[in-house]
């Protein structure tokens, strides 16, 4: 049988979590996209046939709708690790999400059991000072 986690432990993992968020560097939202495109010059060797030209976006949902973003040859490495670091950071806000819940759930039973207890000793100590 698994040993139910204690609020100390599970505040003590999320408090581990938030530590790391600070140390989040830049980061953007939505899905990094690196492809080949032919530019459409009729002279260019692209459309002869030849390599295409790389074009890197980024994409996100606004409003139910797909927005992509153009993102320059020359900074894609460096937006693509912004992403990356997104959905780090967004991996851990749940994770903290999660214990969050725990933490909750296990108080309620505990509350409950503690003023059963209360409930129980106020009702011994009225009965033994009546005797």
């Amino acid at each position: 049988m698994e040993m139910p986690e204690s609020i100390e432990t599970l505040k003590a993992q999320m408090h581990a979590k938030i530590k790391a968020l600070g140390k989040a560097g830049l980061f953007m939202s939505g899905t990094f996209v690196r492809k080949r495109r032919v530019c459409g010059n009729p002279a260019c060797a692209c459309a002869k046939g030849g390599e295409a030209h790389p074009a890197c976006a980024v994409t996100s949902k606004v409003a139910g709708k797909t927005k992509a973003i153009y993102i320059p040859v020359g900074i894609a490495d460096e937006v693509e690790a912004w992403t990356s670091e997104y959905k780090r950071v967004k991996k851990l806000l749940k994770e903290i999400d999660v214990l969050a819940e725990k933490v909750v759930r296990l108080h309620v039973p505990r509350a409950r059991a503690a003023k059963r207890r209360n409930a129980s000793l106020a009702s011994t100590t009225a009965t033994s000072s009546e005797s």
